[in-house]
């Protein structure tokens, strides 16, 4: 739970300080082509507004990001499933919630689009003038293909991400990476098993020095770290 919160924050904190780099850039690409007269009153007034929409933008991201992780590890269940082995163990929550939260800042764009003119009111096309402005006539054809390239990334770490899976049998464990790439290990190379101290935490170390945290990983079974120790020979180091 902290690493999520810390995670939120960090994204918090790093819209705060992309977002003017971003309009700074766009300013400078753009330029507006004329000038509209805002008194320092709509500027301040304009500022807060912008403010409300930064939390809100935020507030869709979290939710979707929580949603996108959660339904990125459903996916990878359901594309790694198989009957042909004892276990089968997927990335969970907290191993996707990064590629989550890449995801639900990029999709968090388009409910605040939709509700943008709904929140701040009849001054839309203040703001909107003011926007024109500040960030340039072209501002509008550049988030778009920033949207779109970030929506692409997005997807490819994402499929990245669900590729990674354990599976297990009676006598070997194998760990497929990120990139498809298989490492098969019998039993007894296994070298020691960790408990982490938490349900489900365990690390196991193979003689390779390979690790395998299973803090990421479900579903984490008793029985499954119970067969790895008779067969392995290794007692669970508590």
């Amino acid at each position: 739970m902290l690493e999520i919160i810390k995670s939120l924050l960090i994204a918090f904190f790093a819209i705060a300080v992309l977002l003017p780099v971003v309009r700074y850039a766009l300013r400078r690409l753009s330029p507006a082509r004329q000038r509209v007269t805002v008194s320092a009153e709509e500027v301040k007034y304009i500022q807060k507004q912008e403010l409300k929409l930064t939390i809100i933008y935020f507030i869709f991201a979290c939710v979707l990001a929580v949603f996108s992780a959660g339904m990125l590890a459903l996916v990878s269940s359901i594309i790694h499933s198989s009957s042909d082995y004892l276990y089968v163990l997927t990335p969970n929550f907290r191993a996707l919630f990064a590629p989550g939260l890449l995801l639900g800042l990029t999709l968090a764009v388009l409910p605040l689009r939709l509700v943008q003119r709904t929140l701040i009111g009849h001054d839309y096309e203040l703001y909107k003038d003011f926007l024109s402005q500040t960030e340039g006539h072209k501002s509008n054809r550049i988030y778009t293909v920033l949207f779109m390239l970030m929506l692409v990334i997005s997807g490819v770490i994402a499929w990245f991400a669900v590729r990674w899976h354990v599976t297990i049998t009676e006598d070997k464990v194998e760990i497929t990476n990120l990139f498809l790439e298989q490492r098969s290990y019998p039993m007894q190379e296994i070298q020691s098993i960790h408990y982490l101290g938490s349900e489900e935490e365990y690390l196991i170390t193979f003689q390779d020095q390979t690790n395998l945290n299973t803090t990421y990983l479900k579903p984490i079974s008793l029985e499954m770290i119970a067969l790895l120790a008779q067969q392995s020979g290794q007692r669970v180091i508590r």
